[in-house]
């Protein structure tokens, strides 16, 4: 035989041992079962079943004996082997076996009878799946001596194979390529197999060729076995999908945004949008388009969030629909609180998210404090949200409602992920183009956040949304200097709740502070007052501790901002 075809049917070999740890563990037995010998003759029939019996002299340690035969063993790199096993039978000293099973386990079947003593016991059984095509012609093969827990001291094989031109036989311990200790191929066209010593848990398996004139045809079948490597196979194919997929995901999702998720129109640059309106009593502060602050930070981006709330409520202390009182502390590191005292109902003139925070604040009295409002405010922010929302649709700033718009397109990508889950894992299990699925995922992904910016302004809300950037300027970069003296805190003041929603508190509540113009103590400004010895001129360290200390309640109200 040439070296070439020694080597192939010993690689082959070789792999078909590994799968008796992968695929499956031996029996429990009897810690003093001893086979003191072992036969076996099987004989291949002309449709390619591979007849086997067994004979095995035992010496059994207790009362019930076990082995296992393999069904599915590894063939290479990516494939199993599978074997179909049939018209399995069993006696015991020549009577049938008493309680005889035989059940599937993993990649096989357990064989289970009742044996005590001396017993000799006979194993009979059918093999499909033992004849297959390789590049040295058709072959046969079977792992014929395995699953048993016991040692063997000696095995004989013999096996029948018509127009079988050579041979070859490897036995010892899992993954041993040791040649067994004689195997040939006698006149008749049979295998003459000899094993000295087999020790538990070992194997024999044999491997011969057959000549052209052999008429019985190959049926080995195959299996691709799993692996997290091949589930997500990166080829051409696989990468070439998956990237199709995900630029289509993209593309779609882009789309989606350029034709229903862009402003009808563009929001230009403008300049400073000064807030004053010149009248007979003089300089007043005016809103563009009479804007109010929780308008302005839901028209910005497109979310009524826990500042939107505050700079609402502020705007309301200003004009005068409810007082804020910073209460004295009982020692210098004391907990700051706030007592707030409603002023007076308010009537149509109030927008109904803004009567809505009135109501959910003054629920329970006319007077509250801050540090108390968290538990009695959780109930109601849903109200004042959906309020403020559905005002700037009412406005005419938005078509449709912003949480909404951001909830279908977050629902739908949420659903598109979801989807490309369930197909990963499904792909993966039983194909090898699992990246496909994740292209499918991440393409939900990019839905998901081009809804976060999907929410769409109309021409009117553009507009706003251009003078609204006016204002941030004119706030960033003016003071109320060039107004009189008489006229600058409540001008100020009206700035403030605007600052406050575009990040700008702290220069509007410096802006008040200056209006301080002596070292007395002050009663207040009307809207804000302070404890004992309260001076104005610390405004601005009172009002940041305040937005931080009601933004604070809102937003443990359940987090619902």
């Amino acid at each position: 035989m040439s070296l070439k075809r020694r080597l192939l049917p010993a690689a082959l070999l070789a792999s078909l041992t590994v799968p008796f740890v992968a695929f499956g563990t031996l029996p429990a037995q009897a810690a003093d079962d001893q086979i003191t010998s072992y036969a076996a003759e099987a004989t291949l029939t002309g449709d390619g079943i591979l007849k086997v019996k067994e004979t095995v002299d035992l010496t059994a340690g207790g009362d019930t004996f076990r082995r296992t035969l393999a069904t599915r063993v590894r063939s290479d790199a990516e494939e199993d082997r599978t074997y179909a096993i049939s018209n399995v039978s069993a006696t015991v000293n020549g009577q049938p076996a008493e309680n005889f099973e035989n059940k599937a386990i993993d990649n096989g079947r357990e064989l289970s009878l009742k044996a005590s003593g001396q017993a000799k016991i006979v194993y009979s059984y059918d093999v499909d799946n033992v004849v297959a095509d390789s590049t040295e012609g058709r072959e046969v093969s079977w792992p014929i001596v395995q699953g048993y827990s016991a040692s063997i001291p000696k095995a004989a094989v013999t096996v029948n194979v018509p127009f079988a031109t050579w041979v070859t036989c490897f036995a010892g311990r899992v993954g041993s390529s040791m040649p067994c200790t004689t195997s040939q191929l006698a006149e008749s066209a049979a295998l003459e197999i000899e094993q000295n010593g087999i020790p538990a848990g070992g194997r024999l398996t044999f491997l011969t060729g057959l000549s052209d004139q052999a008429t019985v045809q190959p049926n080995a079948e195959f299996k691709t076995r799993w692996s997290l490597g091949r589930a997500f196979t990166v080829d051409s194919t696989t990468l070439g999908l998956s990237v199709l997929l995900l630029g289509i995901g993209i593309l779609a999702a882009a789309a989606l945004w350029y034709f229903r998720g862009r402003d009808a129109g563009k929001t230009g640059e403008g300049a400073p949008e000064r807030p004053v309106l010149d009248g007979a009593d003089g300089p007043q502060f005016a809103a563009p388009d009479g804007i109010r602050p929780g308008q302005v930070g839901t028209v910005v981006d497109e979310t009524a969030d826990v500042v939107d709330i505050t700079a609402t409520l502020l705007d309301l202390a200003v004009r005068n629909y409810l007082t804020i009182v910073e209460l004295h502390r009982e020692s210098h590191f004391g907990k700051l609180d706030w007592e707030l005292r409603r002023l007076n109902a308010g009537g149509p003139e109030l927008l109904p998210y803004e009567k809505a925070l009135l109501d959910a604040v003054f629920a329970e009295a006319d007077t509250v404090t801050v540090s108390t409002l968290g538990h009695a405010l959780r109930p109601r922010l849903g109200l004042v949200r959906e309020q403020l929302y559905a005002d700037v649709v009412t406005q005419g700033w938005f078509a449709s409602r912003p949480d909404a718009v951001r909830n279908r397109w977050t629902t739908a990508g949420l659903v598109l992920l979801g989807a490309g889950a369930l197909l990963t894992i499904v792909l993966a299990i039983v194909t090898k183009f699992g990246l496909v699925g994740f292209a499918v995922m991440l393409a939900g992904v990019a839905l998901t956040l081009a809804g976060q910016v999907a929410p769409a302004r109309t021409a009117r809300g553009a507009a706003v949304l251009g003078r609204v950037a006016g204002l941030q300027r004119y706030l960033a970069d003016e003071t109320s200097a060039d107004l009189p003296q008489s006229h600058r805190l409540e001008f100020a003041s009206r700035c403030l709740p605007y600052a406050a929603v575009l990040g700008l508190t702290e220069k509007w509540a410096l802006e008040i502070a200056a209006t301080d113009d002596d070292d007395d103590p002050d009663a207040g400004i009307g809207w804000y007052s302070g404890p004992e010895n309260w001076h104005l001129s610390n405004i601005g360290e009172s009002l940041s501790n305040f937005v931080a200390a009601f933004g604070g309640t809102l937003s443990s109200a359940r987090r619902l901002f």
